[in-house]
């Protein structure tokens, strides 16, 4: 294998790295909102806002990992 093809895998490896950690912090956080919302007072708050806050916690869920999979690629090309 030529040393330009070696760099453009290297290259595309690292990007998938850097991917994969920022997917991994992204779903921590995650995790961490949505304990919160569900560990939250809850008694204070109305069946409906809880609702509300969970519907948000997905539509934020969805929208980040879409933003992910969308975003263009930035290799050789």
């Amino acid at each position: 294998m030529n040393n330009k093809r070696k760099e453009c895998y290297t290259g595309i490896f690292n990007k998938i790295d850097c991917i994969e950690d920022r997917i991994s912090e992204i779903k921590e956080q995650l995790v961490n909102l949505k304990k919160g919302f569900l560990e939250g007072p809850a008694e204070n708050n109305g069946a409906t806002e809880v609702d509300a806050e969970k519907a948000l916690l997905e539509i934020i869920s969805e929208t980040t990992i879409g933003t992910l999979l969308e975003s263009d690629s930035q290799g050789d090309g």
